[in-house]
């Protein structure tokens, strides 16, 4: 039998769907690894060769994580909070000062997720079932084949704290950079000290943001991509 034509406009439809959600997942990789950490638990709980052991060294992994965190965050919270005593800070833009008092919040949000993050973990380390416990907190049920299944929202809860520590950095940035070439502005010509100071910075910062995109997609998409092989492997040539 002929095979249905399909519809084109839906076909070039489902495409640029299917583009946009890929480059939308790509980027919010960038602050919370989805795909990694759903895989990584994914294995963990389905595994039956020292399961307990696994469970527990990444119970304990995210628990030096969230230490981690909690620490970077109360010192970038201590970074913005110092900001607001800068000698010009009275003559500082709302915009700054909008992006400054976000990031403070952000920062001090990313402290308490990252305290009850660690206090959960360690509640459940300590439970006499822990395999049992880790399975029912972060998975939504078994499949038909017996396997457990992590929530689709488990990489957003667990990397809550570090989406918080990322977008405070983020806003800070933000504020800083609106504030020097808001000042720069006022004079375009290139003997303006504060023209030189807003490019020389924002070169750096484009510098930045090159190595830590670079560095994210290594770590990230790297181990993602090596599981996704290692599955295709595993299953074998599709006939």
């Amino acid at each position: 039998m002929p095979r249905p034509k399909k519809n084109r406009a839906l076909e070039s439809v489902g495409s640029v769907y299917g583009s946009f959600a890929k480059s939308f997942n790509q980027l919010l990789s960038l602050l919370v690894p989805g795909d990694w950490s759903r895989a990584t638990l994914h294995d963990i709980v389905n595994t039956e060769d020292r399961q307990d052991e696994l469970i527990k060294t990444y119970i304990d992994s995210e628990i030096a994580k969230m230490n981690t965190t909690g620490v970077t965050a109360a010192l970038i919270a201590g970074v913005i909070s110092g900001s607001f005593s800068w000698y010009n800070i009275d003559n500082t833009t709302w915009p700054t000062k909008a992006a400054w008092y976000s990031g403070l919040v952000l920062s001090v949000a990313s402290v308490a997720n990252s305290a009850i993050h660690t206090a959960a973990f360690l509640r459940m380390k300590c439970d006499r079932h822990v395999a049992k416990r880790f399975k029912t907190t972060l998975a939504r049920g078994q499949d038909l084949e017996g396997l457990w299944k992590p929530h689709a929202l488990i990489p957003y809860v667990l990397g809550g704290p570090t989406l918080h520590l990322k977008l405070a950095v983020l806003a800070f940035l933000l504020g800083l950079f609106y504030e020097l070439w808001q000042a720069a502005n006022a004079n375009l010509s290139w003997r303006n000290d504060d023209l030189k100071i807003a490019f020389i910075v924002t070169l750096v910062g484009a510098f930045v943001v090159v190595n830590y995109v670079f560095s994210v997609r290594t770590l990230v998409h790297h181990s993602i991509h090596t599981k996704k092989e290692k599955k295709k492997k595993e299953e074998g040539p599709s006939v």
